[in-house]
This record gives structure tokens, sequence and C-alpha cells, in this order.
């Protein structure tokens, strides 16, 4: 077993000895010092194959070293000792910190890691955990505090000794945590290693008490009473204020304002105040912010019945939401932490943070041009040479609302469970311009993540990649609640406490419908744009049954790489009158849909529906390009050329083609597939699942090409409307059987029974028929008597075929039969361009060659006589 000493040694021979590799290449030819950024082909040289992160942050030999009490007299003794005043736990419930259970060593190895500047021995802190299940406790931290007299007054033992300030030899001597969960919940202690984004569920989260607990133990707790603070005040305590004043003890809280409850936001006034925290709520430049936090640059706080500070932080650890979807500190609280005098790296886990918010009529600006990276420290924050190794470090943190956000510089990470970007506000926009890469390769890590908010728009002109295992591109999803989603749930619309309906302490009807407040009361995203590269190992694109993204806009020159999937769902209420969700678990309520004021009580459930799909639109582009995208500012793009190598998975999804070429990879199983004007190839692996569609229209101009050498089956559930202007290309082997199968299950409308069907063959057999014109017709004479015998019971037959289609690539060629044979004639991309009619000038240009081919040969004759040689 490694002391700790020996563990840093090792990592810092590690990365020495990786940098002197990284710096003995030659790098000026790919990276601009000026402006800090990587070209694209060049980015991944900053990633290592080796994996340091695991030698860091799976350690064993911790600073922190957490043990189990579980015999009564020990509780007892410890209780009298280390937290007097209080009374012991009625109820023991069960912990287990062995070497199998990985939460406890992730939490300790990232804490040292975090707090490795006091590092002085390798002696770790060894604290006692006790495990309670009392309804009336809460998980917290205990400790002995110097009194008045000492230099060290107000702290406690823990805290001095990790500052360094007032040293007890031995440090079994102090600190206490009680972990309280509620035993009907259970708790949950992940089989792996701890996410940035929870997964615990309905089940409360280990981590999160271990994080909780550890912030009050070095330091974030207050020294009062319920009238007043008392003396010695904490470390935390003189940071307070409240109207501008700092807090004393010989201040009552009753002489602030007579209204002051010390568990209430507003009534007290009471704000923290701190150098560096107060450096990160400030308002970026060109920002005339509305946050929380512009007016004094700091937060408000509260404090429990416990005594426990609260931050007014949404959805933080350390804040006092209802509903917490954060695994790890953000910023802010880190921030705190250097306020509270520790040295601590906090570019380590951020690159940027943007607290503040615009507002509608003054949004707020903000260009990043620092690149996230290895950190090198505060001096000089980021190693422009290397990807960051850093578990649950997050490049760009959007927290705020109505903000403009360019990521002009690049995102480099391999840490465990990381966020490229993560945004948790509404209305806000994010730019990922050309030059920009966002690449977090580490497993389970997302390159841009939504996870909280409304109405936000991004536009991805560069790259963004998640190619780690179980790596995201762009993850849409709420998470689970910390706290237990049984306790509250929350997504697009919906806000749900099923624990209180359990208890009774709620009707049905108001637990399933909480007062969902209005920054969940939209789309988590209302449009995605992508004209770049989305590359993600398990999912592209992920879209949680918790997350409403409402339009997905993919342009001239898009590449998807991966799946692209959504899980989110609705349904109407029986009685008609209510939109609802289905819950992931069956032990929590569904959800009803809560919309803006403005639609009111009553809304017209058919039209609304419509809002709630998830819309892929391929081949469009701006009619107007200084504009945003938006539905009144759309047009098709005949030129367009979009690459999408994964299946497409959704039953709340339409897939919408209005121009150009997509080429899908895979299978698709949505709601809707819209083809007008343009062609989509379906093209799935050897071996898949039928495509499944519930509506198939394909429109004027529509071409589906099934078309690849193999076989497949395409499905429409519901109903099929197709017009006799539009083609289904199948595969044909070289005789004219149909290598592939069309299904309506539901009803086909077709104007006049015709279904165009037109077959793909490989191109040596386009090649051989092309020298046999009476095979060629024999080939289509065949393919047509089994086409039409497709569909024979669907009461639609197939015209003679215009075309014939390449199974190697996107092209064609005409075909002009009669009863000697057939002949292949010009080449074709799209069947849209084939079918439209010519365009006037190519008639008056036809025209005009024969008016001057005619005078040429008039002339020609004239000046040879008769016409004849000599």
């Amino acid at each position: 077993m490694f002391d700790v000493k020996t563990v840093i040694a090792i990592v810092l021979s590690g990365l020495m000895c990786q940098h002197q590799a990284l710096a003995s290449t030659d790098s000026s030819k790919h990276f601009d010092q000026s402006s800090g950024l990587y070209y694209h082909h060049d980015i991944h040289r900053l990633f290592s194959d080796i994996k340091e992160s695991d030698k860091i942050f799976t350690s064993r030999n911790s600073l922190f070293k957490p043990y189990v009490v579980t015999e009564d007299s020990e509780i007892k003794d410890l209780f009298s000792r280390r937290a007097k005043g209080e009374d012991v736990p009625s109820q023991k419930g069960e912990l287990e910190f062995s070497s199998s259970k990985y939460t406890w060593i992730n939490a300790s190895s990232i804490l040292t890691f975090l707090f490795r500047n006091y590092v002085s021995d390798n002696k770790p802190f060894s604290v006692p955990f006790v495990a309670s299940t009392d309804p009336d406790r809460s998980s917290r931290a205990f400790d002995l505090h110097y009194d008045v007299a000492n230099l060290c007054s107000g702290m406690g033992y823990f805290e001095s000794n990790l500052k360094n300030i007032c040293v007890i030899n031995n440090r079994h001597d102090y600190g206490l945590v009680e972990i309280n969960y509620n035993k009907d919940i259970g708790l949950f202690s992940s089989k792996n290693r701890i996410k940035l984004l929870p997964e615990n569920g309905i089940k409360e989260s280990l981590s999160h008490k271990l994080f909780l607990t550890f912030a009050s133990l070095i330091g974030v707790y207050s020294n009062h009473n319920h009238e007043s603070f008392k003396n010695p005040l904490s470390t935390f305590d003189y940071h307070i204020i409240s109207n501008n004043n700092f807090v004393t003890d010989k201040v009552k809280f009753s002489d602030i304002q007579k209204s002051c409850d010390y568990d209430s936001y507003s009534s007290c006034h009471f704000k923290f105040v701190g150098v560096n925290t107060e450096a990160l709520l400030a308002p970026g430049k060109n920002t005339k912010p509305r946050a929380d936090f512009y007016k004094t640059d700091r937060f408000s706080i509260h404090f429990t019945k416990s005594g426990a500070p609260k931050l007014n932080l949404r959805n933080s650890i350390l804040s006092g939401s209802s509903f917490i979807n954060h695994g790890f500190y953000n910023q802010a609280e880190l921030e705190l932490f250097k306020d509270i005098g520790y040295d601590i790296n906090t570019k380590d886990f951020f690159g940027t943070s943007i607290y503040n918010s615009g507002t509608p009529e003054h949004r707020g600006n903000y260009k990043i041009t620092k690149s996230f990276t290895a950190s090198n420290g505060e001096v000089r924050p980021f190693n422009q040479d290397k990807a960051s190794i850093v578990p649950l470090s997050t490049g760009t943190h959007i927290y705020g609302s109505y903000n403009d956000v360019i990521q002009s510089a690049i995102i480099a990470s391999q840490g465990f469970s990381s966020i490229g970007i993560r945004i948790e506000g509404s209305r806000n926009t994010l730019l990922i311009p050309k030059t920009t890469s966002v690449v977090e390769n580490g497993e389970s890590s997302s390159g841009i993540a939504v996870t909280y908010g409304r109405d936000n728009s991004i536009d991805i002109r560069g790259d963004v990649e998640a190619n780690g295992k179980d790596g995201i591109a762009l993850n849409f999803d709420f998470g689970s609640n910390v706290l237990s989603d049984l306790k509250e749930y929350r997504g697009s619309y919906k806000r749900v406490r099923t624990y209180d309906y359990i208890m009774r302490n709620l009707p049905k009807e108001q637990a399933e419908a909480y007062d969902t407040p209005n920054i969940i009361r939209g789309p988590l995203v209302a449009a995605l744009n992508i004209s770049g590269k989305v590359t993600g190992k398990k999912y592209s694109i992920y879209i949680d049954d918790s997350a409403h993204v409402r339009d997905i806009n993919l342009t001239d020159k898009a590449r998807v790489v991966g799946d692209i999937v959504s899980n989110w769902n609705y349904y109407v209420s029986p009685d008609g009158k209510s939109l609802y969700s289905k819950p992931y678990d069956v032990k929590l309520l569904a959800g009803k849909l809560q919309f803006d004021s403005v639609y009111g009580e009553n809304l017209n459930i058919p039209s609304f529906v419509k809002k709630l799909s998830t819309n892929i639109n391929l081949g469009i582009k701006k009619k107007n390009k200084v504009k945003e995208f938006s539905s009144d500012n759309l047009v098709s793009d005949s030129k367009s050329h979009i690459q999408i190598a994964g299946n497409i998975i959704g039953k709340t999804i339409n897939l919408l083609s209005y121009g150009g070429l997509s080429d899908i990879e895979g299978s698709i199983n949505v709601n809707r597939l819209y083809i007008k004007d343009s062609s989509v190839f379906i093209h799935p692996e050897a071996g898949a699942k039928p495509s499944v569609v519930d509506v198939l229209d394909l429109s004027r101009g529509g071409q589906l090409d099934l078309t690849d050498g193999g076989s497949q089956t395409f499905i429409v559930k519901d109903k099929a409307t197709i017009s006799s202007n539009s083609v289904i290309c199948i595969d044909a082997d070289k005789n004219g059987s149909l290598l592939d199968a069309i299904k309506f299950d539901g009803t086909l409308y077709a104007p006049d029974g015709v279904v165009n069907f037109e077959p793909g063959i490989s191109y040596n057999d386009i090649k051989r028929y092309s020298s046999d014109p009476k095979a060629l017709l024999d080939f289509m004479n065949n393919f047509v008597r089994q086409a039409n015998g497709m569909l024979s019971k669907y009461n639609a037959y197939t015209k003679f075929p215009k075309h014939i289609w390449y199974t190697q690539g996107e092209m064609g060629r005409t075909v002009n039969c009669s009863p000697r044979g057939c002949y292949i004639g010009d080449f074709i991309n799209t069947y849209s361009n084939a079918s439209k009619p010519l365009p006037m000038w190519r008639y008056i240009l036809s025209f005009v060659g024969c008016i001057l081919l005619l005078g040429f040969s008039v002339v020609l004759i004239r000046k040879t006589g008769s016409g004849r040689f000599g």
C-alpha cells in the first residue's frame, strides 16, 4: 500500500514525463500563440493514451480517511465528546466504507486532490461516520471549537488542523460526521465513480451527503442560536453581512429587522462577502445584469434549523434547493472555500463560469478566449500543450440567463464524467465557431450538457466530440435529484413530489403538478443548429425523458456521428384536458405538464401537442443570414448535404427533410418522416432492426432511398401519404427480385393508387445492363411485377421506373425503355432534381442553339456550292 507522498510523487513524475514528451514535438505550426486556438486536425495531440486520471483519482491513500462507527457505546461517547449538547441518533442506519465501495474512495481522492496543498505528511485525517435514519435529523458534521481566548478562535479542530494553524498531533481526536437518510427511500452508493450529473434515481445520494458534510467540517458552518450569532464567530460568520453591516455576536436577529427569521433568505438580508466570490459574481463587460448577485456581487444565505448555512444558489450542493442536480461543487462554492482561507486551485475544475444574467432588453455578452486544458496553477492557469485529466470538471459553465456566449477557445479534457460546456439558465445562446473544438474524451463525459432552464439556443459550427466510453456529445438531461427523485423530480414543464403523496402530505392532483417555476415552463432547448461536426461514442445527441428539445436544425455540411436518441414522452389524459409525462420509474407519479400562464387553463390540446415534439429539420438554411434560426426565417436548401452516422430513435421525433440530400447510416424509429423536394438515404448495418415510423409523408419531389446493396425492412405503423411525384428506391438483385420490404401496417393514401418504386443495383450490374438493353428490359419487367405484387395488398401499384440507382453511392441513371429494350441515359444525383421541369432559360437556350446550328449549316452549304465535295 503506497502512502500519500509516494502516490503524489508517482503522479508528478508521470505528469512531468508526459509534458516533456509533448514539449519535444514542434507544435508551432499547429498552435496560434496569439489567439490560443488549435486547428481541428491538431487538437487530439493534446490527449494522452496514459490513464493518468485513474492513477490520481482512484487512489486509496487519501488525505481524508473515513471510518464507520456502529457500536452504541462508541457512538454515545463520540457525541458526548465531539458534539456537545447534541442528542445521539435513536435510529441507526447502515453505512459501509469498504475498498469495494467506489463512492467514498472517489470522493476522498477528489478532495485530496483539491486540498493537495495541505498534504504535509503521510498521515490522513481519520474521521468517524455514524449513520442514522431519524426522520427529524439531517446529515451534518460536528466538531469541537476553539474558544475566544485562542488564536484559532471560532474554528473547529478539524478546520484549524487542516489549515495547519493550531495543530493537534493526534488526528483521531476531532471531527464527527452523521449521514442521515430516509430508510424508506434508501441510500445510493455508486458502483462506479461519482458523476457530475447525478444518477441516484429514487434513492438519496451518498456522495452528495459526503460533500455537504465535508464543507461543514472545514468551516462552512455558523455559530448562532435562534436569537443571534454567538461568540466566538466562526470563520464563515466573519464573511456575513446584513444591510451592508458585518454581523456580530452583540446584534440580535430582531435588531436587524423585526421579521428577521434566520431560516429565510429575504427577511434578514444575510449575504456572504468574499474577494473570490465577488470577483466571480461580478457582471461581465457590456452587461447590464438582473441576477441576484449584481447589486453587491454576493449571494444570499439562510440557515437550517440545525444552524447549517445554505446558499441562494439554485440546484447546487450547498444550496437550500429542493432539487439539486450537481454531483460536485460548482465554482462559486469552491471560491467560497478560498474566501474562508483555503489555498485551492479552482481552475482544475472550472475554466469559465457565468453566473450573472442579462435581461431581454440588455442581454449579457461574453466571448470566451481562454482555453480549458490541463491546469498549471493560478499564475498561468492552463497548459496549452495538454488536455485536462481532472474528473468532474467543466470547461464553461453558463449558470445565468439572457446571455449570448461565444466559445472562441478550445476545451480539451479526458477527465471522468466531465462536461465541456454546461448550461442551466434560460434563454441563453451559445455559439461554437468553425475554429473551435470542444473535446471531452473522458469516460461518461459530455461535450455540451444542458441540465436546467428553458428556451436555450445552441449553434454548432465547429466540432463537439465525446469519444470516451459512454461519451455523449450533446446531452440534454436534468439528471437525478440528489435528495431523491421520490422527494422531488423536475423536468421540462414539470415538478413532481411523489413522496409527499405517499405520506399523504399532498393530494395526488397537487403532488403531480406541484408549482413549477417559470424557468422550466418551456423546452430545455428551443433550437439546436448544427453545421459543424458532432461525435459521440454512446450518443451524438441524447434527450432524456426529463427534457424537451423543440428543434434540431441540420444544415449544409453538418455531420453527426453516433446515435440520436430521445426518451422525451408525453400523453393526453383520459379526459383530454391535460398533458402528462410518463415517469422513468413505476414508483414515481406521472408529471402533469405545466405551461406559461399566457396559455390559460383551457389548452387547445390537439394543436398544443404539436409543440411538444422534437423536429429534426434537414436541408434548410436561413432566409436572412443576419437573423437567428426561427420558423419564419427558414427556407429549403437544395444544395444541402448532411451526413448522420448512427440510428435515430425517439417516439416524439419528427424527421423532416426540406431540401438537398441527407445520408443516414443507420436505422430510424421515429414518429414522423416527411420528405419534400429532397432525398433521404437510410442505410442500416447488416442485421439491424427494421426502420419504423408512425407516419410517412412523401411529398412532391421526395425520395426515400433504401438502396445499399443489402436487405432491410421499412415499416409504416399508422398512416402513409405518398405523392405520385415522389419515389421509394429499394434494392434488387441482378434478376430484378426485391431485397427490401416496405410494410404499411396502417392506412396508405396515394393519389390514383400510384406509389413509385425504383430499383437499386450494383455498379457492375448497371455496367453490364448498359450493353444489353434486352436484359435490362427483362430486369425492369421483373422488378415492376414483384413491386406490384408487394403493393397489391394495399390497392396500389407502381409505374414503370424512369431511373435506376447505384447501391454504392448517391447517384442514379435515367432509363428509357421501348419494346426492344431499355437504355441507360444521363447521370442524376437526386430524384427531385430529375423530376423538376426544366427552367424556361433551358428551353430558350436550346431554341437559340438550334437556330444558330441551322444558320451555320446554310452558310456552310453556300460556301461549298452544291454541298458535295470538290
